[in-house]
């Protein structure tokens, strides 16, 4: 294919839905540190440094406990980085969710916060654009195959693209210093955009039929949570930690899940060594009345299909190193966002026949790109509007 097809091909694809592509980029960049934005904007978060990720995670339920006796436990989640407080997943009689904060060590409550929090609005967002999670996620990981699809025209485009990993944008005038840079962004940004769609379409696969199967956890042998949802005393949940500690010494715990219904146990989960999985491959189920271990996963023990399942999340959001990756994707993601924004307005600035030297306005590029989207630029701006329109059904 010659360079006018892969340009044709390039600009297609980046142009038409340039708004939802670079709305997707944006929030699931803000993603990335969304539990870190939370931390700075709720001091009830923040705690000193505590040392080897050290949890009282008894003492911290026994005080969610007498925090409000009408309140549903549903989880207890561990300090994302040792500068974070513990925090208890909460829901009261009236169907409303929030959130408590703990000291880690002390369990000395800090305070609270909205369950809609940073967090959950990226997550929402990025995810889903808070419609149907089925359609939501459908529409956010197809844009996965059209960056795909950009990202090798685009490499189709320069012949030899390594040799431009370290070449500055010239500065003779916009039209040649905003090619170079868009260049330049794209060839540094190509790492993250690959992972970020393989991610995305592994996405979309699971959503229509490709779900990995896991292991069943063990369902409670007591009679009465067979028959309806119970929380354990305080004493028993004490006894599940003790066995834990036993038959799971390598095992790390990241949270505890209280039974959502009746026949359900209560679920530990955890890291135990293993590269790229997320808590819930490794865990232990109790009885909530007895506290009795009903079943235990272990994450090296998972299939290749599961194992491709668990490694998708901290591939796609940058969570396997703790922060240092977190902001390494940040950056990445800010630098893939610009990538974005500077190919419409490139594209502009061709279709507006603004030369190397023309001193017409910005504005006409911008015209042009808006023209040039065509009909898909009212596909973009329909979606955007219905996310808006549920943003306040979805946080009420």
């Amino acid at each position: 294919m010659n360079r006018a097809k892969w340009y044709q091909w390039h600009s297609w694809v980046g142009l038409k839905l340039a708004i939802l592509i670079c709305f997707v980029l944006v929030t699931g960049t803000f993603a990335t540190v969304s539990h870190e934005l939370d931390w700075l904007t709720n001091p009830a978060m923040r705690v000193s440094q505590i040392e080897n990720n050290s949890v009282n995670w008894s003492a911290i339920y026994s005080a969610a406990r007498a925090q409000d006796p009408q309140a549903q436990i549903e989880a207890i989640n561990g300090p994302v980085d040792p500068w974070f407080a513990a925090e208890v997943v909460y829901r009261l009689p009236d169907g409303n969710r929030g959130r408590w904060f703990f000291h880690p060590e002390t369990a000395q409550f800090q305070g609270q916060g909205r369950w809609y929090n940073w967090q959950r609005f990226f997550r929402m967002t990025h995810r889903h654009l808070m419609m149907p999670i089925p359609i939501g996620v459908t529409l956010v990981s197809l844009t996965a195959l059209l960056m795909l699809t950009s990202l090798v025209t685009g490499l189709g485009l320069h012949k030899k693209w390594w040799k431009g990993l370290w070449r500055l944008p010239r500065r003779n005038n916009a039209k040649v210093f905003w090619g170079d840079l868009h260049r330049l962004l794209g060839l540094w940004g190509s790492w993250l955009l690959l992972l970020l769609c393989v991610t995305g379409i592994w996405y979309l696969l699971e959503q229509w039929g490709l779900r990995a199967d896991y292991p069943d956890d063990g369902r409670p042998v007591t009679e009465l949570a067979k028959e309806q949802r119970v929380l354990p005393r305080p004493e028993v949940f004490a006894l599940m930690l003790r066995e834990l500690g036993q038959q799971r010494p390598d095992m790390r715990i990241g949270r505890v899940l209280m039974p959502f219904a009746m026949d359900r146990g209560v679920r530990i989960e955890g890291q135990a060594g293993q590269l790229l999985v997320r808590d819930r491959a490794n865990n232990m189920v109790f009885d909530p009345v007895s506290g009795a271990a009903l079943s235990s996963r272990y994450g090296g023990e998972l299939g290749l299909h599961v194992r491709i399942s668990e490694a998708a999340d901290p591939l796609h959001f940058g969570t396997f190193g703790g922060l240092p990756t977190k902001i390494l994707y940040f950056v990445f993601g800010a630098v893939l966002s610009t990538l974005a924004l500077s190919g419409t307005y490139i594209y502009g600035m061709r279709a507006a026949r603004i030369s190397r030297r023309s001193d017409k306005p910005i504005s006409q590029s911008w015209s042009a790109t808006w023209q040039g989207m065509g009909g898909w630029r009212w596909v973009t701006v329909g979606l955007l509007f219905v996310f808006l329109m549920l943003i306040p059904t979805s946080f009420a």
